[in-house]
């Protein structure tokens, strides 16, 4: 039997505890979505540059798919002695989704079921994207691009890891195995305020797509008048959609966001300059609106929904409020983290930096969802057990209750044979 064909072996400590895959399985986890992911960045940023007339031979192709396989990997790049940290999140959403879907297969190939059979594959695919993201980072950017090698490998391996498992996480049940000890409240508090948050992602996205339409000429204007700059400038805008999603979000709930001088909230707009990208088109640089206050309902009726959600779970008042508690933290720290990743260093003084204050908006969301979430969680009535018409409840240790006529006539059945017929006596 080949190595590719070898079947999963036994953990080295033959307790029974963990699968390890065979090698083909770990090799072709671990290095298919690198090296698919790195082809597939060479081609993109070598076909941008080719139709804005650079270089684009092999060499300088590979180069420029270091720098993208970096970038997607969320590793911060220097520019010509300039910081850009403000990365592009649909390219490393992409790397995660394939990352995530080799795992999900690799355990499926596998037979992996448990908890513990998903280390050895998060492992390889986090330390093959690591080794990858150090060496990348070394020999292969192009002269003026340069990134840390460290942090580099650090960087990759955590993402990759993560988007591991994630694709793990259903066929090896490891949301389950890491809430098994704790209350049972907690688990569908998890899956609630995950669902909450991808609302509140939906809402954000649904908002920037309305200013985008809002201003479509000024986005037609900004998109260029030849066809290679603004075939370069639409694949640019919509790299960046997902941090503008994260940055509505922000705005919806409150904190809002900044691109160096100028910010942006429901209360104010502080005027600035702003990069020519059309998706920056859609932000204003006039005063604010009055209506744009109505904005903070959006995360209160998200809270809501999460409320009912957590109401529809629970029977009792104080299970309900504890469910929606660990819903709204979810939801809180999630935004937090997305707000940290969308933001970051932006080379050029004018537009540095792009700010989402996400501890401000881990607040915000965390407020919005508690007293959305308590108004609909205390005002939804309790479900109550109807008691059926004709039927005496018995205060046994069994709660039981029985018809009246069943009742009677067992009475008398019992009376009437309670006492046993005496033999006649002689």
């Amino acid at each position: 039997m080949s190595l590719l064909q070898s079947p999963p072996a036994r953990d080295a400590a033959g307790d029974g505890t963990g699968t390890r895959p065979g090698w083909g399985t770990l090799v072709s986890s671990a290095c298919l979505p690198a090296a698919i992911s790195y082809l597939a960045a060479a081609a993109v940023l070598a076909t941008l540059t080719a139709a804005g007339g650079a270089d684009s031979s092999v060499a300088w192709a590979a180069r420029v798919g270091a720098m993208g396989w970096l970038a997607a990997h969320h590793v911060p790049l220097t520019i010509d002695g300039a910081s850009l940290g403000v990365l592009p999140l649909l390219p490393t959403l992409l790397v995660g989704a394939l990352v995530a879907r080799g795992a999900a297969r690799s355990a499926a190939r596998s037979r992996l079921h448990q908890p513990e059979d998903a280390g050895w594959v998060a492992g390889a695919i986090a330390g093959t994207h690591g080794v990858f993201g150090a060496v990348l980072a070394l020999v292969a950017t192009p002269v003026t691009v340069t990134a840390d090698p460290a942090l580099a490998a650090v960087t990759c391996a955590l993402v990759a890891g993560a988007a591991a498992v994630v694709g793990l996480a259903r066929p090896c049940g490891l949301l389950p195995a890491a809430l098994r000890q704790a209350p049972e409240w907690v688990r569908p508090g998890v899956y609630a305020g995950l669902w909450g948050l991808a609302v509140l992602l939906a809402a954000g996205l649904i908002t920037v797509l309305i200013a985008l339409v809002v201003s479509a000429f000024d986005v037609i204007q900004l998109s260029g008048s030849d066809a290679g700059s603004a075939f370069g400038l639409i694949v640019l805008s919509l790299a960046y959609l997902p941090n503008a999603a994260i940055a509505g979000l922000s705005w919806l709930a409150g904190p809002g966001f900044s691109i160096g001088a100028l910010s942006i909230s429901p209360f104010a707009v502080h005027a600035g300059p702003v990069p020519a990208v059309p998706l920056l088109a859609a932000l204003p640089q006039g005063p604010a609106r009055p209506w744009w206050i109505m904005s903070l309902v959006v995360p209160l009726l998200v809270g809501m929904a999460v409320g009912w959600r957590c109401a529809a779970i629970a029977s009792e008042r104080s299970e309900r409020l504890r469910i929606l508690g660990v819903a709204a933290a979810v939801m809180a720290l999630g935004s937090a983290v997305l707000g940290a990743l969308a933001g970051g260093r932006l080379g050029a003084a004018a537009f540095d930096p792009v700010d989402i204050p996400f501890g401000m908006l881990m607040v915000a969301v965390l407020t919005a969802t508690l007293l959305g979430g308590s108004a609909a969680t205390l005002l939804l009535p309790f479900p109550r057990e109807e008691t059926a018409p004709g039927t005496v409840e018995i205060a046994d240790e069994h709660s039981a209750s029985i018809p009246d006529e069943d009742r009677a006539s067992g009475v008398a059945e019992f009376g009437s044979s309670a006492v046993p017929d005496q033999p006649e006596q002689l």
